[in-house]
């Protein structure tokens, strides 16, 4: 069973590092707004973990509708001071949907932040569950 990213994009993001790589041409990063995510599992429960550094709980919200989970941010810009000759990262605001498997108990679903990690925890109900490898001998 697998969770289902779904990307929000118009555009393919090969024209974009074409041009970006190529003709240096200042073409906006298509993911500068979506977090670096990694999603684990094992015989109970989904994890996912997205890296948002910068930002508070209360900056988060997840949502299910259905069987689709969405974790989005929304952060107001922050003015500066400075002026940036070169600027490689900012925190912004992003959205970002899983469609979950039928597998998951929604009611039981957790989350938390700390050290810039958001952690979503993505319980399977009990059918679903892994049990214990058990060797059988045969007589």
């Amino acid at each position: 069973m697998n969770l289902i990213t779904k990307k929000h994009s118009l555009f393919p993001i090969i024209f974009d590092d074409f041009f970006k790589n190529n003709w240096d041409i200042n073409v906006p990063n298509s993911n500068e707004n979506i977090p670096s995510l990694n999603v684990k599992e094992n015989e109970k429960e989904f994890v996912l973990e997205l890296a948002v550094p910068g930002m508070k709980n209360k900056d988060f919200k997840l949502e299910i509708d259905n069987r689709l989970l969405s974790v989005s941010n929304i952060n107001k810009k922050v003015k500066s001071d400075y002026n940036y000759t070169f600027k490689e990262f900012e925190f912004s605001s992003f959205e970002k949907s899983f469609e979950l498997p039928i597998s998951v108990e929604r009611d039981k679903i957790s989350s938390f932040y700390t050290n810039g990690i958001l952690s979503i925890t993505l319980p399977k109900r009990k059918e679903f569950q892994n049990f214990y490898k058990k060797i059988i001998s045969v007589n």
